[in-house]
């Protein structure tokens, strides 16, 4: 146990987050703990002063003093935040890929370099200068500003949509999302009626607004774990509800759902873009985690869409899965570049809280391997022909790396662009969903969570638009 104490109490949970990047998972308080870790802030001579100790150990940093509002909060934030973060590198040795960065979305900062007319190599240099970023780091993220010209700039009256399905045929080791096992399908009709009736109410709203949709994206979950019949009539009201879209994607992650049937319904629907995702190739890991499905059954997969006319396919990977070694992942990505998806989405394992692996606390990422992979996957799928496109990252990840989506040219999804960058409203419906919703001449977003529980959802749907409304009408 961490005992952190600090004379700026309204960072107290940032500062545990910079920690966390050198110890991982620990209880951190503010009052009881073996180890102290100490911050004094001051002011002085139009400076803040960062003062951080522990035992033998201390350092200091100063920023300039900015005055007024957010902005203030957020660069003393971000000076409290360097400062704990030297003085954990300085105990340590160790020096995170990401550097002091603890956000999801690293690729703003490079935006707002950007805006300030900082770009190319300049821009990477100020990254490793203010943040500590490795130099493969900043030139991932100027990789994919690059990629995202052209595609980032959405107008005032478009939005995203999202539709959650949440349901599985298994439930994997790592996963914590707002999902359930279908079991015997009971809950599976009376959640579609009720995902139904928040359609009509959400889509009633988008056209009192007038506003025009971009792009769709109907994830869980594993939307294709419905039958046939069910994802027929669930597409048929998507689409007569929210027409128009540039791009429309369903995720048919797990390959043991997919059938001549279902990919026949996705075809005539027209949905372009699929997920076939395997994870791994291997079929041992595949049953660690939780996988009801075969490496065989993720090619069969796959070759069955290209035969039903599905020309935009995405798949999957893990870095760091249980058991796997840097020669295990090798070989599924290598298998993955044989089959010639056009995009590749490389994820590093994240083992969160609410997930089995944290629960049994039965494994530990090998933080070095997993770097490895990851840099052995961007310049793998580089040499074919494959570019980065959007990143994001979570907490807890192995090696406190990152999840990155590569595209070959023209194949970059938008829908993921919008999301990780929000750059552009996102309307989420289904069980868990959160709609995010951009006020642009603010500059600011707000959400509206639906209800994870599938039980309370199926209840609850009209209240989940009535709180869409709300937000969207305020």
């Amino acid at each position: 146990m961490i005992r952190l104490e600090t004379n700026l109490p309204e960072f107290f949970n940032e500062l545990c987050e910079v920690v966390r990047l050198f110890y991982g998972i620990v209880d951190i308080r503010p009052d009881e703990g073996e180890t102290l870790i100490r911050h004094v802030h001051s002011e002085e001579n139009g400076e803040w002063i960062e003062r951080f100790s522990s035992g033998a150990a201390s350092v200091e940093h100063r920023a300039p003093v900015v005055r007024g509002g957010l902005e203030e909060k957020r660069c003393l934030k971000r000076a409290a935040k360097t400062g704990c973060f030297l003085l954990m590198r300085e105990i340590t040795g160790v020096c995170p890929p990401w550097g002091s960065l603890t956000g999801i979305r690293p690729t703003r900062l490079m935006y707002e370099l950007r805006e300030e007319g900082i770009e190319g190599e300049q821009a990477r240099a100020e990254m490793q200068r203010r943040f500590y970023v490795s130099p493969e780091k900043a030139q991932l993220l100027s990789d994919i500003l690059d990629m995202q010209r052209g595609l980032i700039d959405t107008p005032d009256d478009e939005y995203d949509l999202y539709i959650g399905i949440p349901f599985c045929t298994t439930r994997c080791a790592y996963c914590s999302f707002a999902s359930g096992e279908l079991g015997d399908g009971a809950l599976v009709e009376p959640y579609l009626a009720a995902l139904k009736r928040e359609m009509a109410l959400s889509a009633a709203l988008m056209a009192e607004r007038g506003l025009k949709l971009r792009a769709a994206y109907m994830g869980g979950g594993t939307p294709t774990a419905l039958t046939a019949g069910q994802l027929a009539s669930l597409l048929d009201e998507a689409l007569r509800l929210f027409p128009g879209a540039r791009e429309w994607t369903v995720e048919a992650g797990r390959p043991d759902t997919i059938d001549k049937d279902k990919l026949r319904v996705l075809k005539e629907h027209g949905i372009e873009r699929i997920s076939v995702n395997p994870q791994t190739f291997s079929d041992e890991t595949l049953r660690v985690i939780g996988r009801a499905h075969t490496a065989q059954q993720t090619i069969n997969a796959f070759n069955l869409a290209r035969e039903m006319g599905i020309h935009h396919i995405n798949m999957d990977l893990i870095a760091a899965l249980p058991g796997e070694t840097e020669a295990d992942f090798a070989r599924s990505l290598e298998k993955t570049i044989a089959l010639s998806p056009e995009s590749v989405t490389v994820h590093t394992l994240a083992i969160k809280r609410s997930s089995r692996l944290h629960e049994e606390n039965r494994y530990r990422a090998d933080a070095d391997a997993a770097a490895r992979m990851v840099t052995y996957a961007r310049e793998t799928l580089g040499g074919a022909l494959y570019r980065p496109y959007y990143l994001y990252r979570q907490k807890y990840m192995a090696g406190n790396l990152e999840n990155v989506g590569y595209a070959r040219s023209g194949y970059a999804c938008l829908y993921n662009i919008d999301n990780m960058e929000e750059t552009t409203r996102i309307l989420a419906l289904g069980a868990g969903a959160i709609t995010k919703w951009l006020f642009p001449r603010e500059r600011r977003i707000e959400r509206a969570p639906n209800v994870r529980n599938i039980e309370q959802y199926i209840d609850r749907a009209e209240e989940m638009a009535d709180r869409k409304r709300t937000l969207i009408m305020s």
